[in-house]
């Protein structure tokens, strides 16, 4: 990337993520960016505010889908599928399921999010076969008996990138990282990223003090634009664009993923909302208030700089 970066001139981004499968590669990375931007090249890794997840549920994927027994559950509505989770004769058939074909996800790195408010913290404590171990049974067993208690809408979290918390702050700090690599689309039923940037602004900004407001607000903005050649993007001053968040950060708050059918032919996805952004202002008229669409757009397609040429 680097000779890349020589050759052409132009910066070069890509996505930097934290492993356990190689725990010093992030590290090893980050120390050879260093190495060539010293030597002039314009190198910016991406990476993320917390773990790169899959989240599994009732609605759509469960972690014990290797089964076949499981697998079929996904053509079922969710009342169906709670009939049979309900019906004692299905339910240990699903439990065997599972012993017959394990699942490939190691439960230990499978995450219950409590209810209410989203959760990424990673605990060990809260991982399902912790939970499992604390009731006496088995992952599958208690991921059932949580999910009926919940009604169909328990969800877990399994944190494939970036799940050591603290090696992502390292990252985050680093100055010639950037913040990116949200998936907030390409896996519609699996991951939901999108919120990312409220996450980093409620956990990392408000309750830990990692970053200033002040800080965290241009690791948002005008760093990626800086970095992708986007001018008079991501700052306030005369002559730049009318784009503002206007936020609540005490007022912040970031609910769990919902999945919803609202795609066409009524195929679903996972959705992430929040609240604290009083409104959003696009070029100078207000797009979005309080989480609702006004009507306007406003809008444009984004180029950098080069690309207009």
């Amino acid at each position: 990337m680097a000779e890349i970066c020589f050759a052409t001139g132009r910066p070069v981004t890509f996505g930097l993520t934290q492993t356990s499968m190689a725990p010093t590669m992030h590290s090893e990375v980050l120390e050879a960016v260093e190495k060539a931007v010293a030597e002039g090249a314009n190198l910016r890794p991406q990476t993320t505010a917390r773990g790169v997840g899959i989240v599994f549920g009732l609605f759509y994927r469960t972690p014990f889908d290797r089964a076949p027994e499981w697998k079929a559950l996904r053509k079922l509505d969710l009342e169906t599928k709670l009939a049979m989770l309900r019906d004692p004769e299905q339910r240990a058939r699903l439990v065997a399921a599972v012993d017959a074909v394990p699942s490939p996800i190691p439960m230990t790195s499978v995450f219950v999010m409590p209810d209410g408010d989203a959760v990424y913290d990673n605990e060990p404590g809260q991982s399902l076969a912790a939970v499992a171990e604390r009731m006496g049974t088995t992952p599958a067993d208690a991921f059932i008996t949580l999910t009926l208690e919940r009604d169909g809408k328990l969800l877990v979290n399994f944190p494939f990138l970036n799940d050591d918390l603290g090696e992502v702050e390292q990252m985050l700090r680093n100055p010639l990282t950037v913040m990116g690599l949200a998936d907030a689309g390409a896996h519609v039923g699996q991951i939901m990223d999108a919120s990312q940037p409220t996450y980093f602004l409620t956990r990392c900004v408000r309750d830990r003090g990692m970053f200033s407001v002040a800080e965290a607000i241009r690791k948002l903005t005008s760093e990626p634009a800086e970095l992708f050649g986007i001018p008079d993007r991501g700052v306030l001053r005369p002559g730049s664009f009318a784009d503002v968040n206007v936020i609540d950060l005490d007022g912040m708050r970031l609910p769990q993923p919902e999945y919803l059918h609202d795609f066409p032919g009524g195929a679903g996805r996972y959705v992430q909302k929040a609240t604290g952004y009083d409104c959003t202002i696009v070029n100078g008229q207000p797009f979005m208030e309080r989480g609702v669409h006004t009507g306007a757009l406003a809008g444009r397609v984004l180029r950098s700089a080069p690309a207009t040429v």
